[in-house]
């Protein structure tokens, strides 16, 4: 699946910049608007349980789907904005009884348009729940490309890093990384 997310990336910037390259500096498409949208992949978890010596490692995976809902605001090139986000998860610790259920974050995004091509990293905080009434904030950060197919529809990929320490005061520091495919519609 990655070796796909790849060479769809791979067109949508090399289809792009050449029509970025005509635009003499004026980008054709505004990306400044409110937004909300949809979104499903795949996640992957990882943690080290420090109370055990050795250390016991945990980890798991499974699809993630959510919904997303943003504005952006485009000066020149430059593209600025916010984005809240669910997510939920369903990764279960393989071996154990934890099930990470749903993430909620609030994220910053900033980066460059290319006419149709919006490339943006961001950041901010995310809030974690569990099956066994576990829940702990923590921190979020990615990148992402979004590809406008018309002036109200947008498609793209996110990729999305989570990490905590000492999660709701236990001895276990986890991460969580996430990758996405998105749909956008833009009002």
């Amino acid at each position: 699946m990655s070796a796909r997310v790849l060479g769809f990336f791979i067109f949508l910037l090399s289809s792009s910049a050449g029509q970025a390259a005509d635009l003499d500096g004026r980008a054709a498409v505004d990306w400044s608007a409110p937004y909300f949208g949809i979104s499903g992949g795949y996640g992957w978890l990882r943690d080290v349980d420090r109370s055990f010596a050795p250390p016991l490692r945990s980890s798991g995976d499974d699809v993630v789907f959510g919904a997303h809902a943003g504005y952006l605001h485009q000066f020149g090139a430059f593209v600025v904005g916010g984005e809240a986000e669910y997510m939920r998860l369903g990764i279960n610790f393989e071996g154990f009884p934890i099930d990470v259920e749903d993430a909620v974050s609030a994220k910053a995004r900033a980066g460059f348009t290319f006419d149709r091509l919006l490339l943006t990293g961001h950041a901010g905080a995310t809030y974690i729940t569990t099956n066994i009434g576990l829940k702990d904030w923590g921190w979020v950060a990615g990148a992402g490309a979004d590809y406008r197919l018309s002036e109200n529809v947008a498609v793209g990929v996110n990729w999305d890093h989570m990490r905590f320490n000492r999660f709701d005061g236990t001895l276990i520091d986890g991460q969580i990384d996430l990758l996405k495919a998105r749909i956008d519609f833009r009002f």
